[in-house]
């Protein structure tokens, strides 16, 4: 996995018990690509691949706690949104022992994240480009599965809001959609069905920065996670 805990040495792994980790697949949007946040491998077993930001479970603390640390010591970012995704324990996992990751998802604007980070220290990879060849261990997998999480969130989930800024046009909503989701969607469609939900509203804001005729921006209605048949 990646760098341990301070409490804890290489030698964690000569116990006869699986050592408990938390892996976090972070999603942002960059340069008009969905885009997997990732660090460089900090030891041999790495093999000079990328990983995701992960460590082992410090003692005493929660998983939650340890992801907002991990978090915080990668990408300087913490206590965002963040979801559980799913619990990998493959006996193959590491080459060193048995690791269990209980793994994360979490999105972030683009601009608040490109704020808070050395782009010399972290990857953003597009989504498009990750495979066995370029991340280590299993965390391909872990960020196959998270992709397929988001998309399915994105459905029937008012989810998107923690990828944009709080004040949005509706065409930046509809180009996450189709970024996320690979494919194009009728434009008086889905504005239609999006405006139908009352998910939105407007503001009295325009964008004037990205669009020769000022276009209105509009906001959520709603902060906290909900349902909502989108797609």
């Amino acid at each position: 996995m990646s760098t341990l805990h301070p409490d804890y040495t290489d030698d964690i792994f000569n116990l006869s018990i699986p050592v408990l980790a938390v892996d976090i697949v972070l999603f942002t949007l960059y340069k008009d690509q969905l885009c997997v946040v990732l660090v460089p491998g900090r030891n041999e077993w790495a093999h000079g691949k990328l990983t995701l930001p992960g460590g082992i479970i410090g003692r005493g603390e929660t998983l939650e706690e340890a992801a907002d640390r991990i978090l915080e010591r990668d990408t300087n970012i913490s206590h965002i949104y963040k979801e559980q995704l799913y619990t990998f324990s493959a006996h193959n996992r590491d080459d060193r022992w048995d690791v269990i990751s209980c793994s994360y998802y979490t999105l972030v604007w683009a601009r608040e994240f490109l704020s808070r980070i050395d782009l010399t220290k972290v990857a953003l990879l597009p989504y498009d480009l990750v495979s066995k060849e370029t991340v280590a261990y299993d965390h391909a997998d872990i960020i196959q599965y998270a992709y397929q999480r988001l998309k399915w969130k994105m459905e029937y989930t008012n989810v998107v809001q923690r990828i944009l800024p709080e004040r949005f046009t509706l065409r930046s909503l509809q180009d996450i959609y189709e970024t996320v989701f690979g494919q194009e969607f009728d434009k008086r469609n889905f504005r239609k069905k999006i405006l139908s939900l009352q998910l939105i509203e407007e503001t009295n804001e325009y964008d004037t920065e990205n669009s020769k005729r000022p276009a209105r921006l509009y906001k959520f209605s709603d902060k906290e996670l909900s349902i909502v048949g989108i797609l």
